[in-house]
């Protein structure tokens, strides 16, 4: 079995192999095939995170059985432009642990609007530790899985159009992340009190959080023990094709500041 280190943006259907393809690991899959790596559709065995449409990673894998060495260079040349980069991989005999999962989000905030950050860090440390997400994820009417997480630490880094939010934990609900993120928005803009998200933690207490646009949102590592083969030039492509789309997206948010301050 081979693990393979991929980031990639969030232009797919979601993660995880569907019916309807059109999802990382179905042009994965593809790119593995096309190269003659593998032969069965069904060959990724485990992968470090699922994600919905919307949400980038750079630090989700895959594990699955290959026929023999990936060549990255070579697979990167079937995934071009799809938004799609295996920067590292490994030979293992087993399916690591993963220790934790790392997302971050990408909070703009409103333009002129003066968010308390001190809030929202005092927030952040209620959420922090065991308790029932009960509210904060998508509710699971078969009731099989249980709400409990335990979330190791919250970071709020604060810019001047923005938040960085860290949050670290050892697995997620179903949109547990991005209600969070709403949870800690809504207090640091004065629409929600502080103890608001003591309520939401209770486990007899019912309330319905919408979640934040999955855009912003980043996987940025599903941490086990591996110490990965980089290609470093999928890693060179990667990093230019992210600093082309980063001055194109520059050049718009000025346009749009503009256009607000000049009326």
């Amino acid at each position: 079995m081979y693990i393979m280190k991929v980031a990639y943006d969030g232009r797919h259907r979601g993660f995880q192999s569907q019916p309807h393809g059109n999802t990382v690991c179905d042009y994965i899959m593809d790119a593995l095939m096309e190269c003659d790596y593998s032969d069965d559709k069904n060959s990724i065995v485990f992968h470090g995170g699922r994600t919905d449409k919307g949400v980038s990673a750079t630090g989700n894998f895959v594990i699955a059985k290959l026929k023999r060495e990936p060549n990255l260079p070579h697979i990167y040349s079937k995934l071009k432009n799809k938004g799609i980069w295996i920067v590292g991989y490994k030979k293992i005999d087993e399916i690591p642990k993963i220790e934790y999962r790392h997302y971050r989000y990408i909070l703009p905030k409103l333009y002129g609007f003066n968010y308390d950050i001190d809030l929202m860090i005092q927030c952040s440390k209620r959420l922090i530790g065991t308790h029932s997400f009960h509210n904060l994820s998508k509710r699971d009417r078969t009731k099989k899985k249980s709400s409990i997480r335990t979330v190791y630490d919250i970071k709020i880094n604060n810019y001047d159009h923005c938040f960085i939010i860290d949050i670290i934990g050892k697995s997620f609900l179903w949109n547990m992340v991005r209600k969070i993120i709403k949870v800690l928005s809504e207090v640091g803009m004065g629409n929600k009190p502080l103890n608001w998200v003591d309520n939401l933690l209770d486990k007899n207490h019912k309330e319905g959080v919408p979640p934040v646009p999955p855009e912003g949102l980043i996987l940025v590592e599903s941490k086990t023990n591996i110490d990965y083969i980089y290609s470093s030039y999928v890693v060179n492509r990667y990093k230019r094709e992210w600093m082309e789309e980063y001055l194109k997206r520059v050049m718009k948010f000025e346009v749009c500041k503009n256009m607000i301050e000049l009326i």
